[in-house]
């Protein structure tokens, strides 16, 4: 389904559905009401048009779009980047949102009120479920081999990409898929943060992560119930 009101008459990039994950229909997915939208700020989908698009499209299917921006996760990158503890990474990763967020501050002003609202990271990480979560997810992690693999195959993934696009790493390969496997386990907690209070329905314009879609087919009974009941809706963003 394309968005025709958002990509014709503003002139957007197109906007579909590539796949529901688990499969749900349509009805069942827009029933849902709420959606999330997580910004990956390397990815430059995430930006002019096609963010605006998404936005649209998403303002239009949803009553509620909740956006994140993905700043302050970006520490376990920046540590694999510059070799900086964590918390010394915490700097540059907010300085990431906080540019993005004034380069996209006029398009955000242009959303229909009460419709969107941007937050950033950190803000998740207060919530006492965020920390019930992480310490579940954490023990599967150590626990649970098929599920430690499926993570690790994400996190050596990542790495995999970053060595082709030929960045310096200033840890060893070792603690840099370690580092990955940490952001990955977070992400997943806040999004089992996310489906519990409502925002079920995760909007991404990509493939949905091995690990977690193996959690939508039910392989890993032991995950939180808000992981249990997310949605993931990869969106391909056309002309």
């Amino acid at each position: 389904m394309t968005s025709d009101l958002s990509s014709k008459q503003k002139h957007l990039p197109s906007v579909s559905i590539a796949k529901i994950l688990p499969a749900i229909t349509e009805a069942e997915l827009f029933g849902r009401k709420k959606c999330y939208l997580g910004i990956s700020l390397e990815n430059p989908l995430f930006e002019g048009e096609t963010l605006q698009a998404m936005l649209a499209w998403a303002s239009e299917k949803f009553e509620q779009t909740l956006v994140i921006v993905g700043d302050y996760l970006c520490r376990f990158n920046e540590r694999i980047i510059t070799g900086y503890d964590l918390d010394k990474a915490g700097g540059p990763a907010v300085a990431l949102g906080d540019s993005f967020i004034s380069r996209t501050k006029g398009l955000f002003d242009k959303l229909p009120p009460g419709k969107v609202r941007l937050t950033r990271w950190k803000e998740h990480l207060q919530h006492e479920e965020f920390h019930v979560a992480k310490k579940a997810i954490d023990e599967l992690f150590k626990t649970n081999e098929e599920f430690r693999a499926s993570v690790e195959y994400d996190a050596l993934s990542f790495v995999k990409r970053q060595k082709k696009r030929n960045r310096n790493f200033a840890v060893g390969m070792e603690e840099a898929i370690g580092l990955s496997c940490e952001y990955i386990l977070e992400e997943v907690a806040v999004f089992n943060l996310l489906s519990q209070h409502g925002f079920s329905v995760e909007l991404y314009p990509g493939p949905e992560l091995r690990v977690l879609a193996e959690v939508a087919k039910g392989l890993y009974p032991g995950v939180p119930a808000g992981l249990k009941n997310r949605v993931n809706v990869e969106l391909k963003i056309g002309r």
